[in-house]
């Protein structure tokens, strides 16, 4: 049983959802252009405030993705995989953020040499909680690179996922669908009232957001796949019901919609699913979390090198091309830190997790074939301890 588990588990994460994948690239465009338009407004330029207005739900979209992504992939899970599942989600957040934090400290350490100032948001006592990802609990304020505090909030959902899967993936669809109701509901609320990014607020927007991706996906796999003419009516509620809500100025509903626009393009058989195959989407889907990670400093330091002032159009112009020329700049360099930092690193914990499994499952075998001392002698295993082991 070991052994089939660990099988299962293998072939579920070799295989890539095109579209889940690349549609990560669009809620990390999303949340950066609010960024970009924050940062740019504070300067004097107003350049799409109706689009990016709500691009903070980009990251609830994350929370509910990754929900559902990992309910999908360790369906199987068992505690003797807990380790595994660790070390792959260590390797896939700690190497990208302690880069960028690397690149961070030096630049902190050339602007103090050369002006003697640094940013109040970048003290060093602040450091080693920031690197380790603990900074939401211990400071409630934003510091050093401030969009970690999702990434941190991310980790809490990793640490209590192996209960909730554990919990959740025997219960019963109607069991599931009570479940997402009131999640949906607590989403919304959250959404209208307590967006925190900090403390026990920015934990509770971070559940409840991946364990209603986790109800979702779970709940799927009790019902018949739906037929391709629904799949595709669902992608275009979903996708429509996000604009909408935007439009109309209720972005609040924005989870809820991208919820079921992140069910219908699992089933890769739909109009939006088949647009997301495209090879641009899936790269932007993939560097994404290095995108998302470095692109506030990106904007940072390329106007203390050449801000848009300096450019020979109008005012308006002139924030549209030097916003559009940070934008390309920092996918460059996303897919720069992807291919020699990210993947590399994501790749190695896989190697090493999969190394771990062999030798539990080698373990186990041998545990399983060990003789039976029917007289309880030294260095034997009574029989009832023997067939715990082989039950996994």
């Amino acid at each position: 049983m070991t052994r089939t588990i660990l099988v299962r588990n293998k072939r579920s994460m070799r295989q890539e959802s095109v579209p889940l994948t690349s549609i990560r690239g669009f809620a990390a465009l999303w949340v950066t252009s609010l960024h970009y338009q924050l940062g740019m407004a504070d300067v004097g330029y107003q350049l799409w405030p109706g689009v990016s207005h709500y691009g903070y739900a980009g990251v609830d979209i994350f929370f509910i993705l990754s929900g559902f992504i990992l309910s999908a992939v360790y369906r199987g899970f068992a505690w003797h995989n807990l380790g595994s599942f660790f070390i792959r989600r260590g390797f896939r957040v700690y190497p990208m953020h302690l880069a960028v934090t690397g690149g961070m400290l030096l630049l902190w350490i050339d602007a103090y040499l050369r002006f003697g100032v640094h940013n109040e948001a970048q003290n060093l006592h602040w450091l080693p909680a920031f690197a380790l990802l603990l900074q939401p609990f211990i400071y409630h304020r934003l510091m050093w690179n401030a969009v970690t505090w999702s990434i941190s909030v991310e980790l809490v959902c990793y640490l209590l996922f192996p209960l909730a899967i554990l919990a959740l993936r025997g219960a019963r669809l109607w069991v599931l669908l009570p479940i997402i109701l009131v999640l949906a509901v607590i989403e919304h609320h959250l959404q209208i009232y307590d967006l925190y990014v900090w403390g026990d607020g920015a934990v509770a927007r971070g559940l409840v957001g991946f364990g209603l991706g986790m109800a979702i996906r779970l709940a799927s796999q009790r019902v018949p796949v739906p037929a391709r003419s629904l799949t595709i009516l669902g992608e275009l509620v979903g996708l429509g019901g996000i604009i909408g809500a935007c439009v109309i100025g209720q972005g609040t509903y924005v989870p809820i919609f991208a919820g079921l626009l992140i069910l219908c393009i699992s089933y890769d058989k739909g109009i939006v699913s088949w647009v997301l195959h495209a090879p641009v989407c899936l790269w932007l889907g993939k560097i994404s979390f290095s995108y998302y990670l470095i692109h506030e400093e990106i904007i940072g330091l390329a106007w203390t090198r050449f801000p848009a002032t300096r450019l020979p159009f109008s005012h308006d112009t002139d924030g549209f091309v030097w916003i559009a020329g940070v934008i390309a700049a920092g996918l460059v360099l996303s897919t720069v830190t992807w291919l020699v930092i990210e993947e590399p690193f994501r790749k190695l914990g896989g190697h090493i997790a999969r190394w771990l499994e062999r030798h539990q499952a080698r373990r186990a075998e041998h545990l399983r074939n060990a003789p039976v001392d029917s007289g309880g002698g030294a260095g034997r295993m009574p029989a009832e301890v023997r067939e715990g082991v082989a039950a996994g």
